[in-house]
């Protein structure tokens, strides 16, 4: 894969982390560590210990009313 390529891939793919999603969200860490680790419907994936969500999937996740 050319230089060009990988650089393009980490300019369109922004992965936020359970830090980010509070900050940006405001809900506290528990709130959104049960999002991740026990919602189905949540886009999360599990890279060692760590959770991440791509920015399109969650906010297309928001999009979507829940009840």
């Amino acid at each position: 894969m050319s230089k060009d390529k990988v650089q393009q891939l980490k300019n369109s793919l922004f992965l936020l982390d359970i830090d980010d999603v509070c900050g940006v969200t405001g809900w506290c860490k528990n709130t959104v560590r049960n999002l991740f680790a026990y919602e189905t419907d949540f886009p999360a994936i599990k890279i060692g210990k760590k959770y991440l969500v791509e920015l399109d999937a969650f906010k297309t996740y928001l999009s979507i009313r829940r009840d």
